[in-house]
């Protein structure tokens, strides 16, 4: 039976093999259009990193804001430690209780 890889396990590979599609596509215009046509979308957002402790460990908000609504549309929670981290985006009441806590960045 063939072991599945979780994500952190395969990004590296994923990255470098997204970066080398870059390369050629930077030196062919062929491939530049290829490229560019399999990209599925590209959204603007305004982001916001909301720091609450650095070093180790460190933990922070990510809120991202939609350009055109100014409505909150994201917000993640990432707490790392020494060559260590985590993410979690939240949902339900947990999302809008943090909403509540930084609504005024919707008017920035």
């Amino acid at each position: 039976m063939k072991e599945h890889k979780n994500c952190k396990e395969r990004i590296k590979d994923k990255l470098e093999s997204r970066l080398e599609d870059i390369k050629e596509a930077l030196e062919n215009d062929e491939k530049r259009e290829e490229f560019e046509e399999k990209i599925l979308s590209c959204e603007k957002s305004i982001s916001f990193n909301i720091c609450l402790s650095w070093g180790g460990p460190a933990d922070y908000f990510i809120i991202n804001i939609d350009p055109e609504d100014h409505q909150i549309n994201s917000i993640k929670y990432q707490f790392q430690d020494w060559f260590d981290g985590a993410e979690e985006y939240l949902k339900g009441d947990e999302f809008d209780l943090v909403a509540n806590m930084f609504s005024y960045l919707t008017e920035m």
